[in-house]
């Protein structure tokens, strides 16, 4: 008795054909996780995101607008400080001239 292995071409076509589409069907799957993790990352860094991450971005803002504020503040008496220093130099000048006529 001789034993015969009798291999039916459209079987394994089809198993081949089932394989791929599984193969095909879980790259897809994975290539959605890493949509929806990119889209998470988006939302994160656009403005969308934890509790935590809304604190961080509300204090980073208002010591953004304490800074400016107090620089603005600093301008503006640097600039008076400068005027006042300027008009006492005039003034000294003006009494050195004086003097010295």
């Amino acid at each position: 008795m001789s034993d015969q292995i009798r291999v039916d071409r459209g079987a394994v076509q089809q198993h081949v054909d089932d394989t791929r589409t599984n193969m095909a069907g879980l790259q897809s799957a994975g290539d959605e996780v890493d949509r929806q993790q990119a889209h998470l990352i988006n939302q994160m860094e656009g403005g969308v995101g934890s509790d935590v991450a809304a604190g961080t971005r509300a204090a980073t803002s208002r010591h953004g607008e304490d800074i400016n504020t107090n620089l603005t503040n600093l301008t503006g008496r640097t600039s008076e400080n400068t005027d006042e220093f300027i008009t006492n130099v005039r003034g000294a000048a003006n009494r050195s001239m004086n003097t010295l006529s």
